[in-house]
Formats: structure tokens, C-alpha cells, sequence
């Protein structure tokens, strides 16, 4: 473990990220990271504005609604096996939890692998404890959750009102410890204490690291330890140590599907490594065989980079963060770090070729048909840069980004998006009149957006697929082909969305048109020195 009060420091590139590994809860991104949670302008100027630092100073003088983080949160704890949440706060803190249940349920079995349903307290605050405090509901709640279901792990989620008021649950988890089967999990997500909701994946992987989780195996319970008596030992040792070397962790999201996973696998085992995925949809128990492994992998930049420096600090396990595997020039950087990693570029080298000339044969048609189509892009940043690139793969037309936030982890990246696309428009928003008002301009023939945006662009008149999605493929020369193929068969028949544009009002006024998207966005230090000077 780190000492305390010790500060460790990731770097790669100009990205630097401060971690103290022992406070209560991690500092949200726009300290750690700078990301940017607000822009608009291009390309070019987000990535220097990000590298300066200055992306994090924007803000809005005006916003409608924002994505929570304890959202994030929720969804990442259901999707431990066996596990329960409790969501400390009122009742209506755990609305959005409901649809949670089945799409649990049904990417564990496509996984293979049997969840619960999505398990659930709240402490149901009321008026009476928003003013004496909410602890002994915490505490009789928990000592239920454990009881009912002795769960494999017990996420805890400080909500906004407790968070306000101070009640203390990380006394109380280690006051219950003792008491409980189960691990206790705090997580500090309120969502006031972050405009970047990505900031939870910090504060779960924060949680887990403190609740005391083993990530070595035990003798005798995970393995049987070999025995320097028996025969060929020395052989067993031999192949223990070539299986463990050659073996490589993905870190997965709930974004990433099994399909995803699966082209992953084929593409690493075909080099002849061992591939494992964590730690969403596995068992508390199965994350002590982390460790057995050589390098750890983070499938998402915004997703495991915490987690993999603890497990770096923590057990001096090596990690890349290449890129997210989606389109032909991604997944080949991808693969390849791995590839070298391991002593297999070579090989790599001869796989993906053989693998790109069979998905250039695959797209002639498709680009034939959607070649000179205008597309916009929004969601993740990763994500959106991936898919972009894909897109002018197949001879699209990208016009516009639409980032929820971003900061320089993605700088290499969208630096090949402007060599490669040029310096087109850009955003930063996660606000749906933005993005409404954006589009409007652009016009495009085409929207991918993130889960849930689309509605929006239907009711626009412009056809949507998602950005990501269980369901479907987007990983690997699979994937590409995929999503290729979606958005032919998408632009083949807009009727939906042209029809729904014509009986469907939107919220906005007309004014708001007349202004640009990034009407309400300002640098807030370019502010604070101009009132300065005054």
C-alpha cells in the first residue's frame, strides 16, 4: 500500500494525473485530470486550450441539466456478481435504478454468466433526518443488506443530501466491518461535487481499493501450491511461469459488450496470450487472480486508469492505455502495444494486415453508397474520435464533434483526427440544447450518438445509431464492419426520423437558434481579469 499522505504521479506524454491513494475520497477530474467539461470552437484549439490547461476554466453562465455521477456509480456497483447498493439519501436518488435490473441480468448471460437481479437499499431520508442526521438508518441498513443477502460486496453511495448535512458513513463502515460478511464499499458521489460525471469511475475504484479487497490469489483456495518434492517440478514451475507471462487483463465498462470482448480475445489469443477481463461482471473473489498476470490493459481511458495505477503502486504491475480498439488504424494501435509488450510484433504485424485487406474487401460496397454522407459525432471523447476516423474510413464526411468532456489522455488521438479529418467543429457539452442548436447548423445526413441523445436527433429530422452498445459490435475489424453496415442500412431509410420531425415540437425558442451553440460558454479566467483590470 502507498504511505500515508504519499502522492503518486502518472504521466504519459503531457497528461499528469495526481493520486493520493489515502484520503476519504479522490479529488473530481477537473483537478486531477483538467478535464474540460464546456467548450465550443474546433478542433485545433481544444487540444492546445486542453494542453495549457484551460479547458478546465470554462464554464456555462447558464445550464439546464447535467448527468450525475452517482449514476456512474450505481450502475457500476450492480454489476458486481452478487452484490448489493445502498444508496444513502431519499428515495428518489434510486428512480433511475429500475431499468438497471434486466440489462444487468442480460449482459452477465451473455457473458455467460449468471447476476442477481440489481439489489438495492435506501435510507429513505426525510425532512426529520436532513436535520438530525441519517447515520442510524445507514447503520441499521446496512446490518439488513448483510443479513438478507450476504452479498459478495456491500457499495455504499453518499448521495447529495448526506454529503451536505456531513454524516460520516466511512466511520460507520469501519465501525460495521467487523459485523458484516460482507465488504463495505464507500463511495462519495455526489453529484455537486463533480461536473465531469466521469470523476465516478475514480470514486469506485477509490471505494474498492479501501474496503480491503485481496487482488492476490490464496493457497490452498485459488490454487493448490506446487510441491518442490514432486515429480517434474521444476517443468511445472517452468509452465507457470510462461502461462503467467503471457497473460494480459482488459478492464471492461458496461459501455463495452461481450461481443466487444470476445473480438478482443480472438485477436490477443491469436498472438498467443492468455486474455482476462475485470471487474465489471465478475466476483469479488475472481479479482484476486489480477495479479497473475503480466500487464494490465485499460480497454477505455476514462474508465481504469485509477485502478491500474493503485495496481501498479500496490503490486508493481505494469499497464498500457493505447487506445480504444474501434475502427481499422485504432484497433491496429491497440493490438500493437500489446503485441510489443509481449515480443509479438511480428506476428502482430502479419494478423492485423490479413485482417485489414478482409474488412477493405468487406467496406467497398458500403463506401459506395455512403461515400460524401456528412456525420456527427458526440458522446465519450474516445469513443467519438474512434468512430470519426472510422467514418472517413468508409468516406464519410465527419462536420462536427461533440465530446462530454475531454482532456489530454486524448490528445494523440485527436491529433490524428485533425491530420486526418482536418479542423472541424467541436464541442464540449453535455447539455441537449447545445447539441440540438449544433446540429441545426451542420446538418447532417447522419448522427452517432451516445444512448439516450438520439431521440434528439429524430425529432430533428436526422437519423441516429448509438455510439455504443451491448447488443452490437464496435471493437475490432468485427466491429467496423458492424457499425459500418448499420449506418448504411440507417441511411438507406430515414423515413422515421423525417416523418417524426414533422409532428414533433421542440422545447427550444426560435431565438436560440439565432445564437451559436457555445452562446452560454465562457473562460472564466479570461473573466476574472478583465474584472481585475476594471
Amino acid at each position: 500500500m502507498a504511505n500515508n499522505n504519499e502522492v503518486k504521479t502518472i504521466s504519459r506524454d503531457t497528461r499528469i494525473l495526481e493520486v493520493n491513494f489515502d484520503t476519504k475520497y479522490p479529488e473530481n477530474r477537473e483537478t486531477t485530470r483538467r478535464t474540460g467539461h464546456s467548450y465550443g470552437g474546433t478542433l485545433d484549439d481544444m487540444v492546445d486550450n486542453a494542453c495549457r490547461g484551460c479547458l478546465a476554466n470554462c464554464d456555462r453562465t447558464f445550464s439546464q441539466t447535467s448527468f450525475c455521477q452517482m449514476g456512474v456509480a450505481t450502475l457500476i456497483g450492480f454489476s458486481i456478481k452478487d452484490s448489493v447498493v445502498i444508496m444513502h439519501g431519499p428515495v428518489g436518488c434510486g428512480s433511475q435504478s429500475h431499468f438497471m435490473d434486466f440489462t444487468i441480468r442480460l449482459y452477465g448471460a451473455q457473458r455467460g454468466k449468471q447476476m442477481s437481479n440489481a439489489r438495492w437499499f435506501s435510507t429513505n431520508l426525510t425532512e426529520s433526518e436532513v436535520i438530525n442526521g441519517g447515520e442510524k438508518k445507514l447503520r441499521e441498513t446496512i446490518l439488513e443488506a448483510d443479513r438478507r443477502f450476504r452479498p459478495s460486496a456491500i457499495f455504499v453511495l453518499m448521495t447529495c443530501t448526506p454529503s451536505i448535512i456531513g454524516d460520516d458513513i466511512d466511520s460507520i463502515l469501519d465501525e460495521l466491518r467487523t459485523e458484516t460478511t460482507a465488504p463495505l464499499v464507500p463511495l462519495h458521489c455526489p453529484g455537486f461535487k463533480a461536473k465531469v460525471f466521469s470523476s465516478a469511475y475514480d470514486v469506485v475504484y477509490h471505494g474498492i481499493q479501501r474496503a480491503g479487497f485481496d487482488f492476490k490469489p490464496i493457497p490452498y483456495v485459488d490454487y493448490q501450491p506446487l510441491d518442490p518434492n514432486e515429480k517434474d517440478y521444476e517443468l511445472k514451475v517452468a509452465n507457470y511461469e510462461y502461462q503467467k507471462n503471457h497473460t494480459v487483463n482488459l478492464y471492461n465498462a458496461v459501455s463495452i459488450g461481450a461481443q466487444d470482448e470476445a473480438e478482443i480475445r480472438r485477436l490477443l489469443e491469436a498472438l498467443g496470450l492468455n486474455v482476462r477481463f475485470f471487474v465489471e461482471f465478475s466476483h469479488p473473489d475472481d479479482w484476486r487472480m489480477i495479479t497473475e498476470a503480466k500487464l494490465n490493459v485499460a480497454m477505455c481511458h476514462v474508465h481504469d486508469l485509477y485502478f491500474l495505477e493503485y495496481l501498479k503502486t500496490t503490486y508493481d504491475m505494469p499497464y498500457l492505455i493505447p487506445t480504444i480498439p474501434v475502427g481499422s488504424s485504432s484497433t491496429r494501435q491497440f493490438i500493437t502495444e500489446i503485441a510489443e509488450f509481449f515480443g509479438r510484433a511480428k506476428e502482430a504485424k502479419a494478423l492485423l494486415d490479413k485482417e485489414e485487406k478482409k474488412l477493405k474487401e468487406a467496406l467497398a460496397p458500403i463506401r459506395e453508397r455512403v461515400k460524401g454522407k456528412k456525420v456527427i459525432i458526440g458522446g465519450g471523447y474516445m469513443r467519438v474520435g474512434t468512430a470519426g476516423l472510422l467514418a472517413n474510413e468508409i468516406g464519410m464526411e465527419v462536420v462536427g464533434m461533440r465530446n462530454f468532456n475531454y482532456d489530454t489522455y486524448g490528445n494523440a488521438l485527436f491529433q490524428e483526427i485533425e491530420d486526418t479529418l482536418g479542423n472541424i467543429p467541436t464541442a464540449i457539452s453535455n447539455q441537449s440544447s447545445e447539441l440540438v442548436n449544433m446540429v441545426k447548423k451542420l446538418k447532417p445526413d447522419l448522427a452517432i450518438s451516445h444512448p439516450g441523445l438520439g431521440i434528439w436527433m429524430n425529432k430533428l429530422g436526422v437519423p441516429s445509431i448509438a455510439l455504443f452498445s451491448q447488443r452490437f459490435t464496435f471493437f475490432g475489424y468485427k466491429g467496423a464492419y458492424e457499425l459500418a453496415r448499420r449506418i448504411d442500412r440507417t441511411l438507406a431509410n430515414r423515413n422515421y426520423s423525417k416523418n417524426l420531425s414533422k409532428v414533433v415540437e421542440l422545447p427550444f425558442l426560435d431565438e436560440w437558434y439565432e445564437k451559436e451553440y457555445n452562446h452560454y460558454i465562457v473562460d472564466k479566467t479570461a473573466e476574472s481579469k478583465q474584472e481585475a483590470i476594471v
